[in-house]
C-alpha cells in the first residue's frame, strides 16, 4: 500500500491550546499597536506630552510586546483563562467588560462635572486641554489601554504569582497571593498618576485615589475570571467615553 494512503484524513488536525489562543490574541494586539504607531507617525504633534509619545516609540513597543508575551505565558502557567476561552460566552468575554467600562466612564464624567477636577489638572500642567484631539484619539487611547495593561497587570501579576506561589510555596496559597498582588498592582496607577490631588486636600486626594484603584481592581478581577482581553476591553470602553467622547 502506498504510504500516503495510510494517513488518516484528520491526521493533521490541530486543536488550539489555551496558550496558543492567547498568543494569537496578544500578537493581534501587538499588530494593532504597530498600526497605531504607523498612523501617528504622520501626526507628530498629536500627543500632549513627551511622556505620552515615548510609550509609543518603536523601542518601547518592542518592550511591551515582549513583556506581554512573557505575561501571557505565565498567565497560562498560573491558571488564568485564555484570552478567548471556549468555555466562556460572548457575554462574559465581551459585553460584561464593555458594560463595566462604559459605566465606570459615566461615573468618572459625573465625578469630574461635580468636582471640576480636570480643570485643576489643566491649570496645573499649563495646557489648554488634557485629551488628545479627535480623530487620533480613537486609535491612540485603545492602544494606550493595551500598553497600560502590560505595565499594571499582564506582566507583573502572572510572573510574580508564579514566582511566589508556584516556585516558592509549591503551589500553595495561590488565591491569597493573587489577591495580595491584585491590591498592590491596583495601587500603581493612582499612586503614580494622582498624588497631585493632595493640593486640593486630603478628601479630594482620597476620592481620586479610590476612583483610580476601583478601575484597576475591576480589571484585575476580570483578568482572573475571564482572561486578559476582558481587562483590556474594559479600559478601552472606559477610554472611549472618558478620553474620546468627553472633551476636557
Amino acid at each position: 500500500m502506498n504510504s500516503t494512503t495510510s494517513i488518516k484524513p484528520d491526521a493533521f488536525n490541530f486543536t488550539p491550546t489555551p496558550f496558543n489562543i492567547s498568543l494569537k490574541v496578544w500578537l493581534g494586539l501587538v499588530a494593532f499597536l504597530v498600526l497605531v504607531k504607523t498612523v501617528i507617525t504622520f501626526f507628530p504633534t498629536t500627543f500632549r506630552s513627551v511622556e505620552q509619545a515615548s510609550v509609543f516609540a518603536w523601542p518601547a513597543l518592542g518592550i511591551w510586546a515582549i513583556l506581554g508575551l512573557i505575561g501571557v505565558w505565565f498567565a497560562h502557567k498560573t491558571g488564568f483563562p485564555s484570552a478567548w476561552d471556549g468555555h466562556l460566552s460572548n457575554k462574559e468575554r465581551l459585553w460584561i467588560p464593555i458594560a463595566i467600562g462604559l459605566a465606570y466612564a459615566v461615573f468618572e464624567v459625573a465625578f469630574d462635572l461635580l468636582t471640576g477636577y480636570s480643570r485643576f489638572e489643566i491649570a496645573l500642567h499649563h495646557v489648554t486641554k488634557i485629551n488628545i484631539d479627535f480623530p487620533a484619539s480613537v486609535l491612540i487611547y485603545p492602544g494606550g489601554a493595551v500598553i497600560v495593561e502590560v505595565i499594571y497587570r499582564l506582566f507583573l501579576i502572572p510572573v510574580l504569582l508564579w514566582l511566589i506561589s508556584t516556585l516558592l510555596f509549591k503551589g500553595r496559597w495561590q488565591t491569597q497571593i493573587f489577591w495580595g498582588l491584585a491590591i498592590l498592582t491596583s495601587c500603581i496607577e493612582p499612586l503614580t498618576q494622582d498624588l497631585e490631588a493632595l493640593q486640593l486636600g486630603t478628601v479630594m486626594l482620597s476620592a481620586v485615589l479610590l476612583k483610580g484603584f476601583g478601575l484597576n481592581i475591576l480589571q484585575v478581577a476580570l483578568f482572573r475570571k475571564y482572561g486578559f482581553l476582558t481587562a483590556i476591553l474594559l479600559r478601552i470602553a472606559f477610554y472611549l467615553i472618558w478620553h474620546v467622547v468627553y472633551v476636557h
